[in-house]
């Protein structure tokens, strides 16, 4: 016991060390300002200037940026702006960032400058970044590192090559410095990666050999199809974990029947997440060889994701044989098991699973009841109706509630009566709750004023009740609404602009003036927002004073209001905001650009929005340089990211959201795209734009699509899509 306290302390003691360590740039800076407080102090005492606050010199040396290249060199964390002020001045400070992180001496000051630089995307900070790949500190190179990855282009490859090979680099920067070459899309970082892949571990360094894999992954489209399958194999059968589970992700999108031999013995590793991402992989690969080696399995499975990927992967195999093997599941001796196999046969949603079920439904367990009622009513087929009658009125609250919830499902929600008497007239606070937000799914006006007040006291999100409150036309309905958005419930500025009750036009503007009176920036741009959405054109005096608005966010939402509103001149005003966004700002542009629904609104935009959606000049290279003969780097010249690759995909993004129809085709260019950067932000958009119509744009392409890599990310991107 005495033996366990000591080395307890022992380790509370190392914690606190290198807590202290860690802390150590901090202090230094936080000293270095108490310090220059001092001399501001001693210098006030002796008759010296009035003192400038830290606020001021901050706010000084951030408005010298955009002029002063040089103003950042000899900064302290006293005057050095904060990191969203920086931001915010946009592009106009990539000059003075990059002669901070060549010439301050303060190691902190110059990691800031680097993050920055990266942050904002702008190529011409790009040469500072890579002379900073020496710098004196590994902590800075760190930042370094990833603002180079930020800004992929091939004059980055042999300063980060250079880099990696010191051998008295820190391993953390070498993990940063195979990320960012597999960010780059060149061939001599695959070659780079393709041997760190097969480098025989060394005892006395740490294993990099998955952080290769995933790197090469970024790069995969410059490889021949047969080659990449192959790398993918060969890290299946490495018998190093973490490289496996990379494999086993990357065999999933590839869906190639030579995986299925490499992916077969994992069903057995170890690790948890390597065997269910196997089998997963199995049954997206759709290699009927694979079915009785899962089938084998079923039986023994004892872990509920494991039973669900098998039953999903065989159901895509050989349904006949499924059936025929989950009945051993479902009669299983321990409850356990036989719950969670009626939980697979309602997520397969499959009519055959009906006869497993109902002989669930007498099971001895309770809990096993439920799941199969649960179950049957995700079946959607009628028959699965009748049996679930008879627990309407089970003495079991669960039972009572999953069986009626299921009637309701398989009637097409037309059981509201069922819920209402049943479940929302009872005095528990849950079951109400649940019955509530069913019976406002269904449009049933009995529930009005529970919603409400739900909404009011913030109990239910805007997801919960808004489609009730469409259609419930009562003037207290959208009344309330807009009272509760007066009352700082920004979450609701979209749904009133689609209600507009009486008296929202004076109410907004009004909301907009108290929010600038009170520094409130976030409610002011929401009441914008809905001064826009309005389209009364008597706020547009009102709104132009925000053009000139410290706040860059506050600008943009008021331009794009005002552009709404018919202003042309606020048309100019949005593109000069978009020109100098950070890079990593721009989604927030397209979200605030996805608000314009005005035909001839889009119509003035798009054609400022399509040039700069375009591919930036490509980098040219020799036919046939690429790694692997019939690999898609043999295609063509490659884009090293281009200038403004951020800037592309975000006008494009713009132009999606307006009309998929017309935007997916610069998406599946940008897919298909030499660039791994312009990959990735391809995929990003398109993950975050969760409209049904998207989804059905993205079948339809998929199903057209030719190219393998393009089709692979498509697959991707409609997982998990309705």
């Amino acid at each position: 016991m005495k033996s366990s306290k000591r080395t307890s302390s022992r380790q509370r003691w190392v914690g606190i060390g290198a807590l202290t360590l860690a802390l150590l740039p901090a202090l230094g800076v936080t000293l270095k300002a108490a310090a220059d407080d001092a001399v501001v102090s001693e210098e006030q005492g002796n008759g010296g200037p009035a003192p400038e606050s830290r606020a001021a010199a901050r706010r000084r040396v951030l408005a010298a940026m955009s002029s002063d290249p040089a103003v950042l060199i000899n900064v302290t964390g006293r005057e050095m702006p904060a990191s969203p002020d920086i931001l915010g001045l946009g592009k106009r400070g990539t000059l003075a960032l990059s002669r901070c992180l060549a010439d301050n001496v303060n190691a902190d000051i110059r990691s800031t400058c680097a993050i920055m630089l990266g942050q904002l995307g702008d190529r011409r900070g790009l040469p500072a970044l890579q002379a900073a790949l020496d710098d004196w500190e590994p902590e800075v190179r760190a930042v370094v590192i990833q603002g180079v990855a930020r800004m992929p282009d091939p004059s980055s490859l042999d300063p980060l090559l250079r880099l990696f090979r010191r051998t008295d680099e820190e391993v953390g920067n070498r993990v940063l410095i195979l990320q960012a070459l597999g960010a780059l899309s060149q061939p001599k970082a695959v070659t780079v990666l393709r041997q760190e892949l097969r480098r025989k571990p060394d005892a006395d360094a740490p294993d990099l050999r998955a952080t290769a894999f995933r790197a090469l992954w970024m790069s995969r489209h410059l490889m021949a199809r047969a080659t990449l399958e192959g790398e993918v194999a060969a890290a299946l059968a490495s018998h190093h974990a973490p490289l496996q589970l990379a494999a086993t992700e990357a065999a999933a999108s590839l869906r190639a029947g030579r995986l299925v031999a490499p992916l077969t013995p994992l069903l057995e590793h170890p690790s948890a997440d390597i065997r269910n991402k196997a089998v997963h992989a199995l049954g997206l690969v759709g290699d009927k060889s694979a079915a009785q080696v899962l089938l084998a399995r079923l039986p023994k499975v004892r872990e509920s994701r494991m039973l669900n990927n098998i039953a999903f992967a065989l159901e895509r195999l050989d349904p006949g044989a499924f059936y025929t093997s989950v009945r051993q599941v479902i009669e299983h001796k321990q409850a356990i098991i036989r719950l969670n196999a009626a939980f697979v046969l309602g997520d397969v949603k499959r009519p055959e699973g009906l006869p497993l079920l109902e002989k669930a439904l007498s099971d001895p367990s309770d809990f096993v009841r439920t799941s199969a009622i649960v179950a049957l009513g995700k079946l959607g087929t009628d028959k699965a109706a009748k049996p679930l009658e008879r627990f309407v009125d089970d003495p079991n609250l669960s039972i009572r509630q999953e069986a009626i919830y299921a009637l309701h499902a398989l009637s097409g929600d037309k059981r509201a009566n069922l819920i209402h008497d049943k479940l929302f007239m009872t005095r528990k606070t849950a079951v109400k709750h649940r019955a509530a937000l069913a019976l406002g799914r269904a449009g049933d006006p009995r529930v009005r004023d529970y919603l409400l007040s739900c909404m009011e006291q913030q109990d239910c999100g805007v997801d919960d009740v808004a489609s009730y409150l469409r259609v419930d036309r009562a003037p207290a309905v959208s009344g309330r609404v807009l009272l509760a958005w007066a009352r700082g419930q920004d979450e609701l500025t979209d749904l009133l602009a689609e209600l507009r009750p009486p008296g929202t036009l004076p109410l907004a503007a009004s909301s907009m003036d108290a929010a600038l009176a009170r520094e409130d920036r976030w409610s002011a741009r929401s009441a914008v927002d809905l001064l826009g959405d309005l389209g009364d054109t008597s706020v547009k005096a009102r709104l132009a004073p925000r053009l000139a608005d410290v706040d860059v966010w506050l600008r943009l939402h008021a331009a794009v209001a005002l552009s709404r509103l018919g202003d042309r001149d606020a048309d100019a005003r949005i593109f000069a905001e978009f020109d100098n966004f950070p890079a990593t700002w721009l989604p927030g542009f397209v979200d605030v650009a996805r608000r314009i629904k005005e035909p001839e609104v889009q119509a003035r935009l798009a054609p400022e929005l399509a040039r700069r959606s375009r591919r930036p000049a490509a980098v040219s290279r020799p036919v046939g340089a690429g790694v692997g003969a019939s690999g898609d780097a043999a295609r063509g010249p490659v884009d090293a990211g281009g200038p403004d690759v951020d800037m592309a995909l975000a006008a494009a993004a713009v132009q999606l959201a307006w009309d998929p129809e017309a935007g997916i085709f610069r998406f599946l260019d940008a897919l298909g795209a030499p660039s791994s950067r312009e990959r990735e932000l391809a995929a990003r958009y398109l993950r975050e734009d969760r409209e049904q119509k998207l989804t059905w744009v993205l079948r339809r392409a998929l199903s057209r699509e030719q190219r393998e890599h393009v089709r692979d990310r498509l697959r991707e991107l409609l997982v998990g899509r309705d």
